[in-house]
């Protein structure tokens, strides 16, 4: 499929407003996100991953306040990351990875209290990964990369997640104990981190740490997972 998309309930067929998941991954689509979907109240889940959509990810995204799906992943969107997502009250995963985004996070994301999975890596975001995410105690997934600010430490993460990537994002300071409670991937490589590796038996599938300043010995439950430092 290529070509630029778009729907109105007003002129298409009446079926489309009772459209609950709209999935057009991997397809040549271009253009924007037509403002006329957020006429779809029922609109639940949007994957546009992997197309050529481009210019600001739009604001009126936050109109769609069904979604607890939402993934722009692989386009070509700018400008920053507009803080209406904050008003997905019902979203569980944003996945902004691999455009071109710029500026810092919204603080107003902070609204989406039950967010699980939140991917913005490969982008050209800066500043800090803000406190708030510490609040999310729904997060299971986290995967924020590549993102230059001034040093700062670790947020308190929130329990039982599985997923942990932080990666080149000038983290500062020793490593939480949350942190190391991470059940499945924990990757906070080509940062500024300091202290000892814990003693206890490591339980995730991959840990990577290499490019940070930890000292202390490698334990041998280490060397016997996937451990990269």
């Amino acid at each position: 499929m290529n070509g630029t998309i778009g729907c109105s309930c007003s002129i298409a067929d009446d079926n489309l407003c009772h459209i609950t998941s709209f999935d057009l991954t991997r397809n040549y689509l271009n253009g924007t996100i037509p403002v006329e979907w957020a006429s779809m109240k029922n609109l639940s889940s949007i994957s546009l991953t992997a197309n050529r959509l481009s210019g600001n990810i739009p604001g009126y995204l936050g109109n769609f306040t069904a979604l607890t799906y939402l993934s722009l992943e692989s386009n070509q969107f700018s400008g920053v990351v507009p803080p209406e997502l904050g008003k997905l009250a019902s979203l569980d995963t944003l996945i902004l990875s691999s455009n071109k985004l710029v500026g810092t996070l919204p603080e107003a994301l902070a609204q989406i209290k039950d967010l699980g999975d939140f991917r913005v890596s490969d982008n050209n975001l800066n500043g800090t990964v803000l406190e708030f995410i510490g609040n999310w105690t729904q997060l299971r997934k986290l995967r924020i990369a590549d993102t230059p600010g001034p040093e700062f430490p670790l947020p308190i993460v929130p329990e039982k997640m599985n997923h942990l990537v932080l990666r080149n994002i000038n983290l500062s300071g020793i490593i939480p104990k949350e942190a190391w409670d991470v059940e499945k991937t924990l990757d906070l490589t080509f940062n500024k981190l300091v202290g000892e590796l814990p003693s206890t038996t490591i339980r995730r599938q991959f840990t990577f740490l290499s490019g940070n300043m930890l000292t202390g010995t490698v334990q041998e439950a280490f060397i016997e997972r996937n451990t990269y430092l």
